[in-house]
């Protein structure tokens, strides 16, 4: 009897680890931050991603918001830039973990 229980929680064990290994590796979709810096053109009513500012045909009425306040205005991307830019993600919950911890750079760090 005592082999078969220290049998099981070896198996539960390995399966955990497995488990954890595979959630630490596999990559899982993630929607950029709400927080993430947007510019918003409130002429023609669009948000353009910072990275995508230079090509922007943007008029003077410009605004800096975060992206949910950005959302909220009902706006629209600006150009493919930003609109890839502003595309879930995926990647490995490690890097997220990482990314959170400040270890490694935010694919939407600008």
């Amino acid at each position: 009897m005592k082999n078969k229980s220290t049998f099981r929680k070896g198996w539960v064990g390995i399966s955990l680890t497995l488990v954890l290994i595979t959630l630490l590796v596999v990559p899982l979709p993630f929607a950029p931050p709400n927080d993430i810096r947007m510019i918003l053109d409130h002429t023609h009513e669009v948000y353009i991603a910072p990275p995508c500012f230079d090509e922007a045909e943007a008029t003077n009425y410009l605004t800096e918001t975060t992206w949910d306040k950005a959302q909220e205005k009902d706006y629209v991307s600006n150009s493919d830039c930003t609109t890839q830019l502003m595309e879930p993600v995926s990647y490995s919950l490690l890097k997220r973990i990482g990314e959170k911890l400040g270890l490694m750079e935010s694919v939407w760090s600008w």
